[in-house]
């Protein structure tokens, strides 16, 4: 007879975060090669901030880069073939970086067409460590964003999935590191700590399919409904 504790890991189970009910999704065993270079550029960073020209030195710890640049960054280092398919796909120029809109349209193609050193992923309750997300949400002064995976997600009351995420920008989200991190030099712009460091997002999906739909920017924040898209670099 399996111990009580095996179950665990096959079944849903019912948490208390925050004073909110959460339903944390089954849990996997395996870590992508985008988790461990996001960790690896957080921990052994000097010095981070958000900009639109990568600016990356890992003998000194400088990472300096907007959130296309950080995860193009992680996986030209931790998934070559991953990025290969990607700066194919999207057709970029030598030595650019696809757009969000890029990013997002590459990853909502991976459910039709299969592409080398990637797997689909269609919800969000199938996210983990690793994946990237990919959103667009055209505003006066971005296209979208995208970030990597940090956790396993945990669902929400209301049907919602909350996910620790790591990527590059001046507004922070939810448990947010940078506010409190010497290291994330302020954006002049914005006064706000920037560059690389976590946080805690929510994902929408449809009910019945369970698909993308949206997003919170944090749990205060409003849901928007956005072109959304996953996937999960593998080499």
């Amino acid at each position: 007879m399996k111990p009580w504790f095996a179950s665990s890991f096959t079944v849903l189970a019912a948490l208390f975060w925050n004073g909110e009910m959460t339903v944390a999704a089954e849990p996997k065993t395996v870590a992508g090669p985008l988790y461990h270079e996001a960790t690896n550029e957080f921990t052994t960073m000097k010095l981070t901030s958000y900009q639109h020209t990568t600016r990356v030195d890992r003998v000194t710890g400088s990472y300096c880069y907007d959130c296309v640049g950080f995860v193009s960054h992680a996986l030209k280092k931790a998934a070559p073939q991953a990025w290969t398919s990607v700066a194919r796909e999207t057709a970029i120029p030598p030595h650019r970086i696809p757009s969000p809109p890029k990013y997002r349209t590459f990853l909502a193609s991976l459910s039709v067409q299969p592409k080398p050193g990637w797997e689909a992923v269609t919800n969000a309750a199938s996210f983990c460590p690793g994946d990237v997300i990919a959103w667009e949400h055209k505003t006066a002064t971005s296209s979208g964003h995208v970030v990597i995976v940090g956790g396993f997600p945990t669902r929400l009351q209301d049907g919602s999935w909350s996910v620790k995420v790591y990527d590059s920008t001046s507004a922070p989200h939810g448990d947010d590191s940078r506010p409190n991190d010497p290291r994330a030099q302020i954006l002049a712009s914005s006064g706000q700590h920037s560059g690389l460091g976590y946080g805690e997002m929510v994902f929408v999906t449809d009910e019945t399919s369970g698909m993308l739909t949206g997003l919170r920017w944090s749990k205060k924040s409003r849901t928007i409904t956005v072109p959304i898209a996953a996937g999960r670099p593998t080499s």
